[in-house]
């Protein structure tokens, strides 16, 4: 049982490290929305390649009001006053209308920042959770004039065309919009005005939206500057021409707003040393999305670097074991230096080869087990090549048993011998190698 608890360890680890991967990417929803076929991050891609200095939102980064120009806001929110039931069937998350919610105070405070380019909603979850765009995917009409009625723009009236794209010029592009959205242009409360306008429908409007400070200019389709919209006939002119016109000469970047959080606005003084309230929760932004990506993989990280420490490579030696080893080395230096000493080259070269047979024999089969481990590794050897391995056997066993007596010259012949013969031992056969302190 105690050799399988490395692997008990390694599978919990690596199974943390997927949990975190699957369940603590909820901070990932938000980006998974921006991304898709309803989400605006193509916005600035395209923007940015036309030339117009945009500035994308970060979770962690709140920029200063005043180095922004305008902002643009996509809302995917169909009720401001309250929160919508999470899904709990897929034909509930097929029909949802909010993918994510903001409070009504937090958008006029949003619309009050700065100058909004709005964008309404128009589909529900449906629309890229199954890759339809079709009449039942729509957001019913009375949820979209729910929220214009929250912003406080009474009496708009929606008006959709029909099930097809519509083809339709305005402002010289010809867009194409599938169920094109806008608003009657004798709907519009005395607050607004028509900026563009096509096919008989109020496509964007400038309005003063109660409680806030800024022109707020609302996109009734948002299809115009969508992910989803933007590869349709010219929409992606027309709507780098609204964000033009919006900008109004203004050089400092755009702010593509897919974030809840609101912009900084303090007047700070250069000199002065800015306080910031400190609480428990600011740990907690370290388990939020993307540190929780990297949490999870350092556990499945941790649990591979487990697993080739514990089981590939085998328990760590003992200590008594690494003592022995040591000590025998030692000995054979000691030895050595001795014989050296002593002028008895004959007694040298027989230690020499039996320390270096031995050394063989290990690093072919591993622990030594004496002469029964020589045996085995010359009946090895001969097996890939007889003769050699009968030539090498002979002379190394005649250099250990008679070196000490063998005349000066003779014993020089034959050690060279057994060592060309050493060498095409490791050379004509990778398997066996022999250490570098023999």
């Amino acid at each position: 049982m105690r050799d399988k608890a490395p692997f008990f360890v390694v599978a919990g680890l690596i199974v943390l490290g997927l949990l975190g991967l699957f369940v603590l990417r909820a901070g990932d929803e938000g980006r998974r929305v921006d991304r898709s076929v309803i989400g605006v991050h193509g916005l600035g891609l395209v923007s940015r390649e036309a030339g117009l200095d945009l500035r994308q939102s970060h979770p962690r980064l709140s920029p200063h009001i005043r180095d922004l120009s305008i902002r643009v806001f996509a809302l995917y929110d169909t009720n401001l006053l309250a929160d919508d039931p999470a899904p709990e069937t897929k034909r509930d998350l097929f029909f949802q209308e909010t993918q994510r919610s903001i409070t009504l105070d937090d958008l006029r405070t949003k619309l009050s920042e700065l100058p909004t380019v709005l964008l309404l909603p128009k589909w529900t979850t449906g629309m890229f959770e199954a890759g339809i765009a079709h009449e039942l995917t729509l957001i019913p009409a009375p949820s979209i004039r729910r929220v214009t009625r929250q912003l406080g723009l009474r009496g708009l009236s929606l008006r959709r065309a029909g099930p097809s794209f519509s083809d339709i010029t305005a402002d010289g592009h010809a867009i194409a919009l599938f169920h094109a959205q806008g608003f009657e242009p004798g709907s519009l409360p005395a607050m607004c005005r028509p900026e563009v306008t096509a096919g008989g429908l109020v496509l964007v409007m400038s309005c003063d939206v109660p409680e806030t400070q800024q022109d707020t200019w609302i996109v009734a389709d948002p299809d115009l500057m969508n992910n989803h919209g933007l590869a349709n006939g010219d929409n992606r002119g027309l709507a780098l021409t609204v964000l033009r016109s919006r900008l109004d000469g203004d050089t400092r970047p755009i702010y593509l707003d897919t974030s809840g959080e609101l912009l900084t606005s303090y007047e700070e003084a250069e000199s002065e040393r800015q306080e910031y309230e400190r609480s428990p929760t600011d740990l907690g932004r370290f388990f939020d999305y993307p540190f929780n990506v990297l949490w999870a993989m350092l556990l499945i990280v941790l649990g591979v670097l487990y697993w080739r420490g514990a089981r590939r490579f085998g328990p760590i030696a003992k200590l008594t074991d690494q003592g022995r080893e040591m000590s025998r080395t030692a000995t054979i230096a000691a030895k050595g230096r001795l014989l050296r000493l002593s002028g008895n080259d004959g007694q040298l070269v027989a230690d020499f080869v039996r320390a270096q047979l031995l050394d063989l024999t290990q690093q072919t089969f591993g622990p030594d087990v004496g002469a029964a481990g020589q045996k085995r590794f010359f009946a090895h050897l001969a097996r890939q090549d007889a003769t050699l391995a009968h030539e090498f056997e002979a002379t190394a066993h005649g250099l250990i048993s008679n070196a000490a007596t063998l005349p000066r010259g003779e014993l020089y012949r034959q050690l060279g011998h057994y060592k060309s013969l050493l060498e095409k031992v490791v050379n004509a056969h990778g398997s066996l190698r022999i250490s570098k302190n023999r």
